[in-house]
């Protein structure tokens, strides 16, 4: 009870206030009660002797006529009752050398048992011509008594001692009384203290009580609260300080909110991802191209090791690399393979992050670059390609030019071949000019499709009747496999048929004689018409499938070059399908034929 009462008592500054003011007043109460006592004691111990003192005087010239006459015991005794019952008060005769003549408590015949009373201290004082005055026990009758010796005198001469005394209880009796009203005042006193001590402190307090929950309410993040201001005083300070610091701090919570949201926004927009972690490899941030770039999904990866989230050891290296560099503001370029989850080549940039106190961070700048290293291989093998199918013609234009200018036009049967081999590569390099030039119009979407319900069996006669002389010379039948209900396609009629024109001729060129090539169309789903051209040929291997609508890829680049072909064939198919919308699928099985399908939206679908 007691340490649940001393920890409330720690816990509550009102209480503490209360309890100190109490504390205070009992203090005071007690100092003053002491005093009291001891100057009401000794008013009543001075009044009480003036009072002896006085009505020793009064009886003294009749003390000292029966002194002198040297009047008998009883005489003397007489004397002392009487005066006795007057004052109320114990009168004793006494004589110069210390025999007691007569005294008002002591029976007549008990007088000469009595001791003599010259040593004691009032009666010396009295001898000597003072007044004397004693409080002690009285050895006659054994009760407290206050004494006062008034010296009889006759002239100049001490004759005798005249002696009052009253018992303490006329004194201690009246404290009684005294005592209790001041028990009563201090404890009409203490209670006011208390009432007063927990006004004041419910006063002071209040205001820090609502402080309090301010700043507890501040602590938790709402700073739109307000400690309340009532007084001038040190706490309207106070609460006015707490208020502005609130507001203060609302403000700059806010501002730091703005500038987070501003750094979060332009992390997010960014198209490289980006990755800081602390001086214990915990990721700080992370924004969602990182996430993508290393497939995290919606996994917040804040606060959590960096080897937890991305498994990759060169990363590590990395950021180790960047924390322990020598110089400030270092950045080390670094571009690595991953494998997994996907296969990527990134770009990453690191450079040291100073963060609080001492501890190093690094920040690192990823930016997938598989797309643009796949471009410049792409690009380096185009510029290889067309270096080197403009070499070949050219190459053999400029020998069999060199050829006739040298005397060969003076040989008409050799200068006639010389010329339609130039003829025929040059031609040759009419159709890769050509195709180069549709497939970068379609490529940059300079191509305007006039799309228009477009039947695909007439497309279809239309493309076999151009391919079917050559497939005639290279003894492959061409046939058509089309269903009567299929719908028209939603598509541009010319394109559609250089689309058949490259399909079958390379259907044509890759077959051997004896062999078949096939245009088939059938609806695959609502509103979309898929068209196959299938043969017997040679085939593709698998492994070349993934790379077969490259530019200039060729399986067989000897006997693709022999048979006339550019390369962009199946690129031109593949850009122009997409440009009607719809998808191109390449099945091939080595020595059994290829199969070539794309997708295009049927006349009046919601597609078209």
């Amino acid at each position: 009870m007691i340490a649940r009462l001393l920890d409330l008592l720690r816990r509550r500054i009102a209480l503490k206030l209360a309890v100190t003011l109490v504390g205070f007043v009992l203090v005071s109460i007690l100092a003053a009660g002491f005093y009291l006592d001891r100057a009401l004691e000794a008013f009543a111990v001075e009044s009480l002797e003036a009072r002896l003192v006085t009505a020793g005087r009064f009886l003294h010239d009749e003390t000292l006529a029966l002194v002198k006459r040297r009047a008998e015991a009883p005489a003397i005794h007489v004397f002392a009752a009487r005066a006795a019952r007057l004052g109320e008060v114990r009168v004793t005769v006494i004589a110069p050398d210390g025999r007691v003549l007569g005294d008002s408590d002591v029976a007549l015949a008990d007088l000469p048992r009595v001791e003599n009373h010259a040593g004691r201290p009032e009666v010396r004082d009295a001898l000597a011509g003072r007044v004397g005055r004693d409080r002690r026990t009285s050895a006659t009758i054994g009760a407290p008594l206050f004494y006062v010796a008034l010296p009889v005198r006759d002239r100049a001469a001490v004759v005798g001692v005249l002696r009052l005394a009253l018992p303490l209880s006329a004194v201690t009796a009246s404290y009684a009384d005294l005592h209790r009203v001041m028990l009563l005042g201090a404890a009409v006193a203490l209670l006011a203290a208390l009432a007063i001590g927990v006004f004041v402190a419910h006063r002071l307090t209040s205001p820090v009580v609502h402080m309090l929950a301010a700043a507890r309410a501040m602590s938790e993040g709402n700073f739109s609260v307000r400690a309340p201001v009532r007084s001038p005083d040190e706490i309207g300070v106070l609460g006015r300080a707490l208020n502005a610091l609130a507001a203060r701090l609302r403000e700059q919570i806010q501002d730091l909110e703005e500038e987070q949201a501003k750094t979060r926004a332009i992390l997010e927009g960014m198209v490289e991802g980006v990755i800081a972690v602390d001086g214990h490899d915990r990721i700080v941030a992370m924004n969602e191209r990182a996430r993508t770039i290393f497939e995290l999904g919606a996994t917040r990866a804040e606060r959590k090791p960096f080897l937890e989230v991305i498994r990759n050891a060169d990363l590590h290296r990395i950021f180790r690399e960047s924390r322990t560099a020598a110089a400030p503001g270092t950045t080390i370029r670094r571009e690595l393979r991953l494998s997994t989850p996907v296969e990527r080549t990134l770009a990453v940039h690191a450079a040291p992050l100073r963060l609080a106190g001492a501890e190093t961070g690094v920040v690192m700048v990823v930016n997938d670059v598989t797309a643009l290293r796949r471009l410049e291989q792409v690009r380096t093998e185009f510029v290889a390609n067309v270096s080197h199918e403009l070499r070949t013609p050219l190459t053999a234009i400029h020998g069999y030019l060199e050829t006739l200018l040298a005397g060969a036009l003076d040989e008409p049967e050799n200068a006639r071949k010389f010329l339609e081999i130039v003829f025929r590569h040059t031609e040759r390099l009419g159709r890769l000019v050509n195709d180069l030039t549709d497939l970068s119009n379609i490529e940059l979407g300079k191509v305007a499709l006039a799309l228009e319900p477009v039947p695909v069996d007439e497309v279809a006669d239309s493309v076999l009747a151009i391919i079917g002389p050559r497939a005639g010379t290279g003894q492959v039948t061409l046939g058509v496999d089309l269903p009567r209900d299929l719908p028209p396609v939603f598509a541009d009629r010319d394109r559609l048929a250089q689309i058949l024109i490259n399909l079958v001729d390379n259907a044509v060129k890759y077959t051997p004689a004896g062999g078949r090539a096939t245009v088939s169309a059938r609806v695959t789903e609502p509103g979309t018409v898929e068209v196959a051209v299938a043969d017997t040929g040679v085939g593709i291997p698998p492994a070349d499938l993934p790379r077969i609508t490259e530019r200039f890829y060729r399986v067989d680049r000897t006997r693709s070059r022999e048979l006339g072909g550019t390369g962009l064939g199946l690129a031109i198919v593949k850009h122009l399908v997409i440009a009607h919308g719809g998808d191109l699928r390449i099945e091939s099985e080595p020595g059994r034929g290829t199969t070539v399908r794309f997708t295009l939206p049927a006349s009046g679908s919601d597609r078209a």
